[in-house]
């Protein structure tokens, strides 16, 4: 009963709200080669926003050694041992993703930096890209490599345009127990290919079943770095619905450090690294570095 006193009348019900209809998660990305060639979608969906935002590759650029960029990391953060290997299952939201690069690792030494691509690049820690467990390093022709066992840390990182999110190259550097493992590790990568068959070998791993044909090796003219050991490979892969692509494995050793530097596109000049734009004069860049790493943390 109201007396018309202003404030005494009956509280009136609220205006019905709409539904609020939240976007679905983005889909768990299938898995992808090991070697880190493609972003997963919902770091490219990640990266899209950011760069559309202004903040571009920010929050995936880190802190290395000789360095003057600073690592932009708020909101985020590392998500090491989630298990999966780059471009498998990652975070259930975009929110949470693992981008930012560990600059403490004494592996950030020998990678790629932010340094070193040019303004159209960045370089962004790829999903569960500092992981050991649950994550594989070596994959090719979908072999099993026992060596994988003897990992003890891993860094993985890639140059990715601003504009597309495309990868233009990737390094993996790991420490494995010993520089007997490593050894084993090169033993194994040239087992594998020697007896890789023509026709498609499924992954013991759960990754997509395809069928891989090496070409001669690439770097019989290319410069050797003395105390580093290598290998590369040139290889097509062709998946089950026919779709084929060709790519660059470089693996180099030293003591008990391994670092793969891997080429989605190796036709052609490379996006920049350090001036750097052939695939020779790129491997002899982290080959330098590889080199150059202490004995506290080859040996």
């Amino acid at each position: 009963m109201t007396d018309g006193i202003p404030g005494d009348e009956p509280p009136t019900s609220p205006l019905p709200r709409a539904p609020v209809s939240l976007p679905p998660l983005p889909p768990v990305p299938e898995r992808r080669s090991r070697r880190g060639l493609v972003l997963p979608r919902w770091l490219v969906a990640l990266v899209v926003v950011l760069v559309v935002g202004g903040i571009g590759f920010a929050i995936g650029w880190a802190t290395t050694p000789g360095d003057q960029t600073t690592s932009s990391a708020a909101g985020t953060g590392s998500s090491p041992n989630q298990g999966g290997s780059p471009g498998t299952t990652g975070p259930t939201s975009p929110a949470s993703p693992s981008t930012s690069v560990p600059s403490t690792s004494p592996l950030s030494r020998a990678g790629l930096r932010p340094s070193d691509v040019t303004a159209s690049y960045g370089v962004v820690l790829l999903p569960d890209g500092n992981s050991v467990s649950g994550a594989a390093t070596l994959d090719l022709c979908n072999g099993t490599f026992a060596s994988e066992s003897s990992r003890r840390e891993r860094l993985q990182v890639a140059e990715a345009d601003q504009q597309d999110a495309n990868v233009a190259l990737s390094t993996e550097t790991v420490q494995y127990a010993s520089g007997a493992a490593t050894q084993q590790a090169f033993d194994e990568l040239q087992q594998v290919v020697a007896a890789c068959p023509s026709t498609p070998v499924p992954s013991p791993v759960g990754e997509p079943t395809v069928t891989t044909k090496f070409n001669a090796p690439p770097d019989g003219s290319w410069p050797q770095v003395a105390g580093v050991d290598r290998l590369a490979y040139d290889f097509v892969t062709t998946d089950q619905s026919g779709a084929t692509s060709r790519s660059i494995a470089v693996y180099l050793r030293r003591g008990k450090v391994l670092m793969g530097v891997y080429f989605p596109s190796p036709d052609g000049n490379q996006p920049a690294i350090v001036g750097q734009t052939s695939v020779p004069g790129i491997v002899n860049v982290f080959a330098q570095r590889l080199a150059a790493l202490p004995d506290s943390v080859v040996n």
